[in-house]
């Protein structure tokens, strides 16, 4: 059976999705390169806490991508809190495994684009993602970002084996 991903809603997220997002974050870092952090390292509670946080957060969102009740991605947008850079947030893009290739990726950052657009004083949106993570570069090239730098061999996938953090970025 092939799902219609036209009937994909974006909805903000709340705390009694954590548990879903945090296992599917657990099953993508298992592909090296993809995340920074290794499953263990991950908890639904952080997660609830990051949902709680940004739930009211005039600069700052956290969302899901949902298809026939199912969780398929999530995104947010991460304000930085110190004064002189409040006007920068960053972007996570999340899209869970089984998934990918559909375009979810894109119509989650393009609405926490418009989101940061339409309701906030944010002027930029930042993020890093890993030099091997291709598709991800190319999707966030298509809407808009830019490379600004790179962390040479910055995350460590295994023995002698590293990527770099590229960092990107889009003025809003």
């Amino acid at each position: 059976m092939s799902r219609n991903y036209l009937n994909v809603v974006i909805r903000q997220a709340k705390p009694s999705d954590a548990l879903t997002i945090v296992k599917a974050e657990q099953t993508i870092t298992l592909e090296p390169g993809h995340m920074v952090y290794r499953p263990h390292e991950l908890s639904d509670e952080s997660f609830r806490d990051k949902i709680g946080d940004l739930s009211d957060h005039p600069r700052g969102v956290y969302l899901v991508a949902e298809l026939e009740g199912s969780i398929i991605g999530h995104a947010m947008l991460d304000p930085l809190e110190l004064e002189a850079i409040q006007h920068v947030a960053q972007i996570v893009t999340t899209v869970h495994p089984g998934h990918q290739g559909h375009g979810i990726g894109q119509r989650l950052t393009e609405h926490l684009i418009e989101w940061a657009r339409s309701r906030t004083p944010l002027e930029k949106i930042e993020l890093q993602v890993r030099s091997c993570n291709s598709p991800a570069i190319s999707l966030y090239k298509k809407v808009g970002f830019q490379e600004e730098g790179r962390c040479l061999r910055r995350v460590k996938l295994a023995d002698d084996q590293y990527a770099d953090d590229v960092l990107m970025g889009l003025w809003l």
